[in-house]
């Protein structure tokens, strides 16, 4: 019984520093927040969007940069926010700005702590990628945007985590988290932490249902969305861009690959994404 409540007393500690304000928390952006309200308004005008991003000439200049990158580009170039958006659509500018805005965050003077977000960076937008297309292909074109999104933010309870981390260890300069630690952390409070995150961020529910239920034994066999988030986040295990990596893991006997009739043939070309995904212009 005593290792048990000594776990749970350091959960408890670690759930308190993550509720406090004293943690440097990734914060919804601003710009972010004022495209979510064009979002739902159907008087929406191109130039209104064009106008808020427009405030932030850094995250313009990247979101053109990535516009013309390998991953989004057409067959002419785009030299304006208003050609990007025209390309990619409100929802995709979008997701662009989060995953701009959320990519400075993964960073630590702390060695330890710096490879743990530069893995969960690699997987979080892997995720991302692989389930965008992998929800395409399946015939869910309508899910490309909000697939990317929810792989995107799946699982950053654990920047979360390492944030606390960051200040436990400030805090008293004897403190070392090897990594099964820190691992095991991740392993019991990444998904109630992104959730709570999230829910912050008033981010709709299906993206913090998708942060809270990614490992949930039992799924809802009908969320296409949530089953293709589970699949790549595998994927990603096995190859091996993950925090907990598993080559051993069969992901053929997965039954979200069953409920999504997801062919040999299509794992296969899934895989080959995701390992492109590690090189694109996000890593930059």
């Amino acid at each position: 019984m005593k290792p048990e409540k000594s776990t749970n007393s350091v959960l408890d500690v670690i759930r308190k520093y993550a509720a406090s304000e004293t943690i440097n928390l990734p914060v919804f952006p601003g710009v972010a927040f004022e495209l979510q309200q064009l979002l739902a308004d159907d008087n929406t005008s191109i130039d209104q969007v064009v106008k808020v991003i427009g405030k932030d000439q850094a995250l313009a200049t990247k979101v053109l940069r990535l516009a013309n990158s390998a991953l989004f580009s057409g067959p002419t170039q785009v030299r304006t926010i208003k050609d990007a958006l025209m390309r990619l659509g409100l929802n995709h500018i979008f997701n662009l700005v989060i995953c701009t805005s959320q990519q400075n965050f993964y960073k630590s003077r702390i060695p330890v702590l710096d490879r743990h977000l530069q893995i969960s960076w690699k997987h979080a937008l892997c995720t991302a990628i692989g389930s965008k297309w992998l929800v395409q292909e399946l015939g869910y074109r309508e899910l490309r945007d909000e697939a990317f999104l929810a792989g995107l933010l799946h699982d950053i309870g654990k920047l979360v985590l390492i944030k606390v981390f960051e200040v436990m260890m400030a805090k008293n300069q004897d403190l070392v988290l090897p990594d099964a630690s820190i691992s095991k952390i991740f392993v019991l409070l990444h998904t109630e932490q992104g959730h709570r995150l999230m829910q912050e961020w008033g981010i709709p529910e299906i993206f913090c249902n998708v942060a809270l239920e990614h490992h949930n034994e039992d799924f809802d066999k009908l969320d296409t969305l949530q089953m293709a988030i589970r699949v790549v986040d595998r994927v990603c295990k096995v190859e091996g861009i993950s925090t907990s990596p598993d080559a051993q893991l069969d992901i053929s006997a997965l039954p979200e690959v069953e409920a999504l009739d997801i062919s040999g043939d299509l794992l296969d070309e899934l895989h080959t994404v995701i390992m492109d995904a590690t090189t694109s212009d996000f890593n930059a």
